[in-house]
Formats: C-alpha cells, sequence, structure tokens
C-alpha cells in the first residue's frame, strides 16, 4: 500500500486504453504479434489475466470503469457517457490531480472529454480512425513533456488504432509493420505496431512516481483465416459486368436493384461451404465487426498495473474492469465517495485474498431492441447469457473450463442454469434506463455512430 502521507504529492495516473485489444493478443501462445513493450509490463507489473469487461462496446464499458458501476445503474441503453456527479475523475480533481487526454471527436464522449485540461483534446474517430503515426502519437508525445512537475496528474489515452479494422481501412504508419514476422493477420500486425509506440509513451514516464494502467474497453473478432463473412459475397462491381452484358440499358435502375440482392445468397453459399468443418468459435469470428455479442473474444480484455507500488504478479482470479479505479484509489489511500459496484483488487497485489465477484455483461444498444441484444453473467467457471428483452429465449451457458472457446451451449443440461439465472435476475432487479439526451443531441450522437458503422 502507498506509504505517502497525505501532505505528499501523490503519484501521477496514466491510463493507457486500446480500443479492441482482446486480452489474449498480449498473452499467451497462440498469439504472433511482436510485443516486447507490453511484454516488459506484464513481466514486472501485476497482470490480471481474467478481467471482464461490462459491455462489448466503448461507451458501456468506460462509463462502468469511470463510476465503478454496472450499465443497470446508469443507463442499460446509454449511447453517451452518463457519469454521476461524484464519478471517479472529479473524486480526484478534488483531490487535487489535473487531469489530460485524448480520445475520439464524438458527442458521445464530450461528458468525459470535457474533463481534459489540454486543448484539441479531441482526435478524427473515423472513419478510418486517426492513428498513433497520424500526428496522435506525437501529439501524446508533447502532452507528456509538459505534464506539470508539481501537481499530481491523470492522463488518458483512448487509442482507437485496431478500430480502423472494422471500418475496412489500414492505419497509416503500418507500412513497417505490415509483414508476417510481425503478425499474421491485419490485427496482429497492428498490435506490434500500437506497442511499438507504447514504448514510445513509457520511455517518457517515470515510473518511480507514475502509476500506469494498460487496458481495453472490449474485445474483438478476428476472423478465421482473416476472412470476414461479407468478404465472401460477390462485388458490386463483378455483378455490374454481368448485369451490363445481358439486360437492355432500360432495366439498369432495376437490374442494379436486383443484383445488389442477388449478393447475399450468393454469399451464404459460400460460407456455408468455407465454414463447413469449422468450430463455432471460427464460424463467429467472421460474422460483422458490429454484430452485439457476449462471447469472450468481446469481453476478455487485458488489465496491467505497472510502476509505482506494483509488484511482479500474475492474477488469473477473475475480475472485472469496473474494479480499476477502486484498486487505483486504494493503492493511493483515496477514500471512494460513492457505493459501487466495483471492489479493490490491491490485497491481491499481496496474496490476501478477495471474494471473486460475478460480472454482469449485456451487449451494446442498438438503436432499436434486436434479437440481438443479450444480458447475463459471467464467472470464473461459467457464463451465462439469454436475450434481454426475454430471459427465457435464447439461453446459454457455457462450461469456461471445460470449453474456453464456448462451443458447446449447455444450458439444456447443467444444474448451473437456475444458480446463474438468478444472479442474473437479482441484477436486472436494479435496472434503470436513464438517460438525460435531447432529440436533437441523439439525433447527433446517432449520425455519428452511424458513420462508424454501428447502427
Amino acid at each position: 500500500m502507498n506509504s505517502n502521507t497525505s501532505k505528499e504529492k501523490k503519484p501521477n495516473i496514466l491510463i493507457i486504453v486500446i480500443d479492441s485489444l482482446r486480452n489474449d493478443q498480449i498473452f499467451g501462445e497462440n498469439r504472433t504479434c511482436v510485443t516486447p513493450n507490453i511484454d516488459e509490463m506484464i513481466s514486472k507489473g501485476t497482470y490480471f489475466s481474467q478481467t471482464i469487461s461490462s459491455a462489448d462496446g466503448t461507451i458501456l464499458s468506460l462509463n462502468g470503469v469511470l463510476t465503478g458501476l454496472f450499465p443497470f445503474r446508469t443507463g442499460t441503453r446509454a449511447i453517451k457517457f452518463n457519469l454521476q456527479k461524484n464519478n471517479f475523475i472529479q473524486q480526484l480533481i478534488d483531490f487535487g490531480y489535473d487531469i489530460f487526454g485524448f480520445g475520439p471527436s464524438l458527442t458521445s464522449f464530450v461528458p468525459f472529454s470535457k474533463y481534459f485540461q489540454n486543448e484539441n483534446s479531441g482526435y478524427h474517430a473515423g472513419p478510418p480512425a486517426e492513428p498513433l503515426s497520424n500526428e496522435l502519437g506525437d501529439k501524446i508525445l508533447k502532452l507528456i513533456d509538459n505534464l506539470p512537475e508539481n501537481k499530481p496528474w491523470l492522463s488518458f489515452f483512448h487509442i482507437e488504432e485496431l478500430h480502423s479494422l472494422r471500418e475496412g481501412s489500414t492505419p497509416v504508419g503500418l507500412e513497417n509493420f505490415d509483414d508476417p514476422k510481425f503478425g499474421s493477420t491485419r490485427y496482429e500486425r497492428i498490435v506490434s505496431h500500437i506497442d511499438f509506440w507504447i514504448g514510445k509513451i513509457l520511455d517518457k514516464i517515470n515510473l518511480n512516481d507514475t502509476l500506469v494502467i494498460f487496458t481495453s474497453d472490449h474485445g474483438e473478432r478476428i476472423p478465421y483465416g482473416d476472412i470476414r463473412d461479407v468478404e465472401m459475397e460477390p462485388t458490386l462491381k463483378g455483378l455490374k459486368n454481368v448485369g451490363t452484358k445481358f439486360l437492355p440499358n432500360s432495366s439498369y435502375k432495376i437490374g442494379g436493384k436486383f443484383l445488389s440482392k442477388v449478393r447475399k445468397p450468393i454469399g451464404y453459399v459460400r460460407q456455408k461451404n468455407a465454414n463447413k468443418n469449422l468450430e463455432p468459435y471460427q464460424i463467429r469470428s467472421r460474422e460483422n465487426y458490429f454484430t452485439p455479442s457476449l462471447f469472450d473474444e468481446l469481453l476478455r480484455v487485458p488489465l496491467i498495473f505497472y510502476g509505482y507500488n506494483t509488484p511482479k504478479k500474475i492474477i488469473t482470479q477473475q475480475v472485472r474492469n469496473i474494479d480499476i479505479f477502486p484498486t487505483i484509489f486504494d493503492l493511493l489511500n483515496i477514500k471512494i465517495k460513492n457505493k459501487i459496484d466495483g471492489q479493490s483488487l490491491v490485497p491481491l497485489f499481496f496474496d490476501t485474498k478477495v471474494d471473486e465477484l460475478p460480472a454482469y455483461i449485456q451487449t451494446i444498444p442498438l438503436e432499436k431492441t434486436k434479437k440481438f441484444d443479450k444480458v447475463g453473467v459471467r464467472t470464473n467457471n461459467y457464463k451465462f447469457f439469454v436475450s434481454s428483452n426475454d430471459l427465457k429465449s435464447e439461453m446459454h451457458l457455457f462450461n469456461l473450463k471445460n470449453d474456453p472457446h464456448e462451443n458447446d451451449n449447455i444450458a439444456s443440461s447443467s444444474n448451473e442454469l437456475n444458480r446463474l439465472k438468478k444472479i442474473l435476475e437479482n441484477f436486472l432487479q436494479m435496472q434503470t434506463d436513464t438517460n438525460s439526451i435531447d432529440s436533437l443531441e441523439h439525433e447527433k450522437i446517432s449520425s455519428e455512430l452511424k458513420k462508424l458503422g454501428y447502427m
């Protein structure tokens, strides 16, 4: 624990959030990316290998991080940050911290980014998302060079480089990493590129007086064979060539609509053949990037505490991303003002037992409720989720110890079902849909999210 007295300067806090970074891409044998800087943080810091995000999308996930609350308390259909009066950032300000950071220039981020004291803290969210090599990295390094020395600070960097894959683009500056030696997939090569910049950032940090937290908001699909389902559909160009050859000019408009509709059934047949001998885990990896999902590839994220007062340790117990700030506050000896769902993980740093609590999980809200909307709970051994519209519909239960890739749904044959369902029902009894968005703001946010492919 921190031995500083209240009169001494508190340590600085650096939080790096890599949007869409899966845990299994920074640790383990089944990866081909090259990450020497992240590897060093893991080997010299405290690494939580089983950290679960509250949601498969950015806003709900990070809102939970900044409040220590599950989405059912802050708005299950929230499409912008909903930070209560005494959120953790405000509490740090009250305690004397200066706040800096960079995040995407989106209306949904404004309730958070308004705390950043640096000018021009927003960057182009896409498509494509601004990569580190296109000025953002240099802006971060310049900011670090000008951080105050006489006051404690928190710097929060939200990096969207991997998000470019969702938008069908390749980050600027990836050229030097676009080689199999840096990863067998586009995803892994981008991770290697990000790690290069993580090294540049850490080189400027004094680890003796700075607590570094490295994490992600949610995971991502990595298409099996680096091929997505949509890529199996024939291109309109190819269909158009066929149409212009056999259809009269007067029918081009009608024919164009017809040919466009033909793409999906042809693609479906190709998908069926290509996926014939694959596991469910491999098949769903090829789904549309924006399909809501509560499988671990979208929820299990990295979490590393590095630098100030962190021992060398790997912790395999399940923790939640809502536990991040309670742990920071405990390390800094700052009392939390609000009642929260998260808990401090500091005892685990020193081999003291902490209850392994269930994680509430839910999909990001779409503009209208759809069949994809899911809610559930995850424990160290099991995951259970159902349709958010009908708790008796589309039940999924997985034994995570025996089936880590969640290929075998055992909802119809396991005694665990009723126990986990009861936990979920207890969570949902506290549900709220409070969300202070007027119609004009909602329209603006929806427009931005549609451009990014979310709606």
